[in-house]
């Protein structure tokens, strides 16, 4: 759709993500996103400032991200941003960023496991080896 903001990132989850049935029978998941850049100046790796997102997956992706998103979870995600305004408890009118999210994918953990080259497979002619 045109105007829209593309926002593709990384992010760790604040919360468990939660699911909500609307009036109309729609699902939709919520949870809340913290987004931090690192730079590293010097050899020395410094966090900018996070930027939360609240997020949100609708249709029939809610159900298996309620069933997947973890708070602490490290995601890639892609969606469109909008900004809203809001009345906190105080009275004080607070901007915050939402994100309709088209896809995500979980970030592996950084496990350091052993490879194990097998000797029993051999090419005979390396040259016809694609993979060498």
């Amino acid at each position: 759709m045109a105007g829209e903001l593309l926002i593709f990132g990384e992010g760790r989850l604040g919360n468990d993500a939660e699911i909500r049935v609307l009036n109309d029978g729609k699902n939709v998941t919520s949870f809340s996103l913290a987004c931090t850049a690192r730079t590293n100046a010097s050899g020395e790796w410094t966090d900018k400032e996070t930027i939360w997102l609240r997020c949100f997956v609708w249709g029939k992706n809610a159900t298996g991200a309620a069933n997947e998103l973890r708070k602490g979870m490290l995601i890639t995600f892609n969606g469109t941003l909008d900004q809203t305004t809001y009345k906190n408890k105080e009275g004080v009118e607070v901007k915050s960023f939402e994100v309709t999210m088209k896809g995500y994918g979980m970030v592996p953990k950084n496990v350091i496991e052993p490879v194990t080259v097998s000797s029993e497979i051999k090419s005979e002619d390396p040259i016809d080896d694609p993979w060498l």
